[in-house]
């Protein structure tokens, strides 16, 4: 059965932060720094654009609900951030991209491994008055986007929500 929907109310817009990376950093290690760094706990990544090295992008494979196949893409070397956005949830920043070539575009959600070539600009708002984290939604095997009313005190943030985590997940199961 699938989660239900979740909806939090009472969020406001924050401080926004600019930033652009360099040459050789990985674009979703770079994302998280500047988040604790800048404590943005919550937040939204509202734009970006940029070029790549190396990517890793994952993906759903087909209709099939849970989705229990994912696609991980990386090739080709040498693309264009055309669209970045995403959610960050207690720290968990989950961002998908649209990246293109000259002769064609492709997506999904970012992993460990894009590079950034020659910038990446990216534009982060900071979300106050909601507590947001994600949980282990056993259905799909994903980690989910919740409202919460307190954080689990003394972890570190939960990082990890690769689809290929999730396919692992689910191949346990079966």
């Amino acid at each position: 059965m699938a989660a239900p929907r979740m909806v939090a109310r009472g969020a406001r817009a924050g401080s926004i932060v600019v930033a652009r990376l360099a040459y050789g950093e990985d674009l979703l290690a770079s994302l998280q720094d500047i988040c604790r760094r800048e404590k943005i706990r919550n937040g939204v990544v509202v734009t970006g654009f940029g070029s790549l090295t190396d990517i890793a992008v994952t993906g759903v494979v087909g209709p099939a609900f849970p989705p229990r196949r994912f696609y991980k893409r990386t090739h080709p070397r040498g693309v264009e951030i055309l669209a970045i956005s995403g959610v960050i949830a207690d720290y968990h920043v989950h961002v998908h991209m649209v990246l293109g070539t000259r002769v064609r575009a492709f997506g999904g959600h970012l992993e460990p491994g894009c590079v950034v070539l020659s910038l990446a600009e990216i534009v982060i708002m900071r979300v106050d008055g909601v507590k947001l984290a994600r949980r282990l939604d056993p259905a799909t095997g994903q980690k989910l986007l919740q409202a919460v009313r307190a954080y689990a005190g003394g972890r570190r943030p939960d990082q990890e929500g690769s689809l290929i985590s999730v396919q692992k997940r689910l191949a346990r199961r079966r």
